[in-house]
């Protein structure tokens, strides 16, 4: 038996770090991913796709988005679906939803499907976890059991717990196969032990969407023979890919030199990507980085791409211990104080900036 661990797929997302004509292409495309990702599921005998949440950005949609996606499920036949809400689409309604497209219902319950050979599926759309009653999860040992879900397991922000935190000790030994989540949009390429029997994964999303969803994005196609998970492989058929470079700009002199660095790091790379483009390094004093430029020129040689400066300036102290000028006091003087030398570095090259003249971008 063939099954797809798939979701966080934001149909509808607003991309305004794109122009409107490329959003409007860019959200195309993740549309046209998910109507491929369900051929690409019938023309190979899958027999479900689990959606962990988020198949949507937003409970207000479009009702043409909702009715592509609804006949991209139906032509997918007999492939069945099943579809847990995230919390970014937990109050959605699918009006018109084909018959091969299962739900799990917002009583806060558990719902299952049997499948053939033993499988079963069973889910709960999202929910605030922390009042929810995990006991009331009851499975059979004598199945495999796939439990389909959208939220952390790792806790919230700095470990703090939330409504989307997942008590993983309530999830243990409850005879779980394989835990299909949701919520995490990097893609786990080996599974996490769940307990002495199952495992859980994170699916990732789709296609990268946001500057910070960096590298490959997919699914999970998941072969299951006699209660045994056989085979578990990573596809991906993103139209596009958001990809990150770093470049150092400690040597540049110039911004001929940054932009040449710049350009001879990216050869080879796919120009319908997203580039997100760090420059990194100490640069030197009096290196003009013109920012926009590069940007602008980068955006013309690729789909889209974003310029982030991490370079910092440097300066070394000891060539102005008997500078008398206002710029040999301030960095005598900065040279002094005991702090982050990062936030140390960020207050140099702002004095500098202001002591001469030039422009700020605080």
């Amino acid at each position: 038996m063939k099954i797809i661990h798939t979701g966080d797929i934001h149909l509808g997302i607003p991309l305004h770090h794109l122009p409107r004509e490329k959003e409007k292409l860019r959200k195309a495309e993740i549309l046209d991913g998910f109507r491929r990702l369900c051929a690409y599921a019938k023309s190979n005998g899958v027999t479900a796709v689990l959606i962990a949440g988020d198949l949507f950005d937003d409970n207000e949609i479009e009702s043409s988005l909702i009715k592509e996606v609804c006949t991209a499920i139906e032509q997918a036949k007999p492939t069945l679906f099943f579809y847990v809400t995230g919390n970014h689409d937990e109050g959605i309604s699918l009006s018109g939803a084909p018959d091969n497209l299962f739900r799990f219902g917002k009583t806060h319950a558990w719902t299952s499907y049997a499948l053939d050979e033993g499988v079963t599926i069973t889910g709960m759309d999202f929910s605030d976890y922390s009042a929810h009653n995990f006991s009331a999860l009851s499975l059979s040992p004598d199945n495999y059991n796939v439990v389909l879900l959208h939220g952390n397991m790792q806790g919230g922000q700095g470990g703090k717990e939330d409504r989307e935190t997942l008590p993983a000790g309530y999830l243990q030994n409850k005879y779980i196969d394989y835990l299909a989540l949701g919520h995490i949009h990097i893609p786990d390429g080996t599974c996490k032990r769940l307990d002495t029997r199952g495992k859980f994964r994170y699916c990732g999303c789709l296609e990268g969407k946001g500057m910070d969803e960096i590298g490959k994005r997919g699914f999970f196609l998941l072969e299951i023979e006699r209660g045994t998970l056989i085979s578990e492989k990573f596809y991906t058929f993103a139209r596009r890919e958001v990809v990150e470079k770093r470049v150092d700009i400690s040597a540049c002199n110039s911004y001929a030199d940054m932009e040449e660095a710049v350009f001879s790091s990216l050869r080879g790379e796919n120009t319908e990507n997203v580039l997100r483009l760090v420059l990194c390094g100490n640069y030197k004093e009096g290196l003009r980085k013109e920012l926009a430029l590069l940007s602008s020129r980068l955006c013309e040689r690729f789909f889209h791409a974003k310029v982030v400066d991490e370079s910092r300036l440097y300066i070394d102290p000891n060539a102005y211990k008997t500078d008398c000028t206002e710029r040999g006091e301030f960095i005598r003087e900065l040279s002094r104080y005991q702090m982050d030398a990062r936030l140390k570095e960020e207050i140099l090259e702002v004095g500098l900036k202001a002591l001469a003249g030039e422009e700020i971008d605080l």
